[in-house]
């Protein structure tokens, strides 16, 4: 918000136009996965020493935040490298969040190459995902707005790999397509079309190492 001009017009009070202050572009990483191994991703370069996971190349953008164990959204920030080589394994297991964002790149190419869908509305919609959510928390989720993924405990890792970003941003098409209520047979089918096309991203993007278990 304080690395914009803004220009309000003296008559009525409103923005007419903001100038970022800020000058930002995309430019390709390289992410150490947990699951998945060594990837290319699509990151945001602030400036030389300065790179967010941040991925405005497809529909209105792809982001992974960090939510350093809280459950309260407003306390999430960004992931950050100096060099664009996301090899992040430290105690709070950071390494993960390349897995997200990788998965969420993979996933909307998947749709857009196979379906021609633009995002999960067909309009581009912002894929926004949160990780490190609370603290021991098997479970990952769509919750109509955003993506969040726990870390797990001390009998499962953290929920991050291919086939389970793929499931919660299916989650979102299949409340933007169908709106399958989550409850009963509905409920049941929304979770099996979450399964389905999860495991057909693993077998687009790993064709020799995918299955349906």
């Amino acid at each position: 918000f304080f690395h914009k001009m803004f220009y309000v017009s003296c008559e009525t009070g409103n923005i007419i136009y903001t100038n970022d202050l800020i000058h930002e572009t995309s430019v390709i990483g390289t992410a150490h996965t947990k699951y998945s191994g060594q990837q290319t991703i699509t990151t945001d370069s602030v400036n030389a020493n300065n790179y967010t996971l941040i991925d405005t190349t497809r529909g209105n953008g792809i982001s992974t935040f960090n939510l350093q164990t809280s459950q309260n959204y407003g306390s999430a920030v960004n992931f950050n490298d100096s060099d664009n080589v996301w090899n992040n394994v430290n105690a709070a297991q950071d390494e993960i969040a390349t897995d997200v964002h990788w998965g969420s790149e993979v996933t909307y190419d998947y749709f857009l190459n196979e379906h021609n869908r633009n995002s999960i509305n067909d309009a581009g919609y912002n894929l926004n995902s949160y990780v490190h959510f609370g603290s021991n928390y098997v479970n990952a989720f769509w919750d109509g707005y955003r993506f969040t993924y726990g870390d797990g405990n001390s009998t499962y890792g953290p929920l991050v790999s291919l086939d389970i970003v793929g499931h919660e941003i299916t989650h979102g098409l299949t409340q933007n397509t169908a709106n399958l209520v989550y409850s009963y047979e509905s409920g049941a089918l929304n979770e099996s079309f979450s399964d389905i096309m999860a495991v057909s991203i693993d077998f687009w993007q790993n064709p020799s190492s995918a299955n349906w278990q």
